[in-house]
């Protein structure tokens, strides 16, 4: 059945569509502008301006970054450490919340309130940083991915989900002789997709994107992940001997190359973001559910 729509809702669905483009806009255009300054010329990147396209495209900056290498350590650490932490961090948050998710767990609310009491009051930066020291875990991937192991607001998301998940479920499998381990791997898990995927994004990210503990935790140059090289290369890219230094440790020219600030600056930008951008359609189909469920039930 056709409903006609009156002059105002009509009003109100341009202008809301309008505005919707404008905002959409606001967010796509700086990305877009980065890539084609990636592969501008330095005389159009040092144009004052809208960058919607580029002439005469190159890669010259791309040269630049990946001609040195260096690019390719902080790769493998970047990755390393996304792919591990994440791997850990979801394990042992989920592990914790499926107890918290039970009512016979004794002491459960007061396991949980010690949950919840870490998200007000820590320790403070110098502790931390004391602790690290004294573990021995400066100068070493792990300081990167221990102390963010187990989050309190991760646990909070999944123990509600686990929450919601019948009992029932539970109840048969012990029947059939099934213990807590097998339960939780092979049923509970499995049901969880959603909010595991959530979780997941949520941690890969923040792994991707740190980068104050690498700098405070690592002061030499065997490990640099890609955030720490790419605030040396922004910082440095203003003089480009600094930038080149950087990106080509050795010295070495490439010949016919040309590159300016801004290209090396877009360039960079997009090779460290593009990854974990191409990783979010993946989960999206389980991002807004788990989000959901995860946090209203329980």
């Amino acid at each position: 059945m056709n409903i006609k729509k009156t002059g105002m809702e009509k009003a109100f669905e341009f202008v809301n569509i309008a505005v919707l483009l404008l905002f959409c806009l606001t967010i796509v255009y700086p990305f877009w502008q980065q890539i084609v300054l990636s592969f501008s010329k330095p005389a159009e990147a040092g144009l004052i301006g809208l960058h919607l396209y580029t002439l005469d495209p190159t890669l010259d900056a791309y040269k630049r970054i990946f001609f040195g290498g260096v690019i390719f350590n902080a790769y493998y650490w970047t990755v390393y450490r996304t792919v591990v932490g994440t791997i850990l961090t979801v394990t042992v948050s989920s592990m914790l919340a499926y107890p918290l998710a039970k009512t016979y767990l004794w002491g459960r609310k007061f396991w949980l309130w010690i949950v919840v009491f870490t998200m007000f009051f820590g320790g403070g930066l110098v502790p931390t940083y004391l602790l690290i020291r004294d573990l021995h875990l400066t100068n070493t991937i792990w300081s990167l991915i221990l102390p963010g192991l187990c989050s309190a607001w991760y646990i909070i998301i999944l123990r509600n989900f686990f929450y919601s998940i019948p009992e029932e479920l539970e109840e048969s499998a012990r029947m059939d002789g099934a213990n807590d381990l097998f339960i939780f791997f092979r049923i509970v898990i499995p049901l969880s997709a959603p909010v595991i995927a959530t979780v997941t994004l949520w941690t890969m990210v923040g792994h991707w994107n740190a980068w104050f503990d690498a700098l405070m935790y690592i002061t030499g140059n065997k490990i640099k992940v890609l955030q720490i090289l790419l605030r040396e290369v922004l910082n440095d890219a203003n003089q480009m001997s600094g930038a080149s230094n950087l990106l080509v440790p050795n010295e070495q020219d490439l010949q016919g190359e040309q590159y300016s600030p801004e290209n090396i600056k877009a360039a960079i930008l997009m090779v460290v973001i593009l990854p974990i951008v191409c990783v979010y359609p993946f989960l999206q189909k389980h991002f807004v559910k788990g989000i959901l469920v995860g946090a209203v039930k329980g």
